[in-house]
């Protein structure tokens, strides 16, 4: 069964170049890597530009079990000095 992930981001003002840009490196990385990644993209809000939300999807549970655990997705810690907050993290399943 297909797996969704949403997670949405909080960054600080003004760090949109930067944080898109290690955002960039990590999701090419993970889509490359991660076996059972089908989606791994980033969005902003139109609304609010320190707004941002990653829209995923897995073949499984066990493909994103492995991807949490991943090299690539050690990449993910650049990230950390352009947030504002924690991510939050909502899990779906395919319907």
């Amino acid at each position: 069964m297909a797996v969704g992930i949403t997670v949405e981001l909080t960054i600080k003002e003004g760090a949109n170049e930067e944080f898109e840009a290690a955002m960039a490196g990590a999701r090419a990385r993970v889509k490359a890597e991660d076996a059972g990644c089908r989606m791994y993209d980033l969005f902003r809000s139109v609304d609010d530009p320190t707004s941002y939300v990653m829209v995923e999807k897995w073949d499984s549970e066990d493909d994103l079990a492995a991807h949490m655990k991943s090299p690539a997705m050690g990449e993910m810690a650049k990230v950390a000095p352009f947030m504002a907050g924690a991510p939050v993290m909502t899990k779906y399943e395919s319907a």
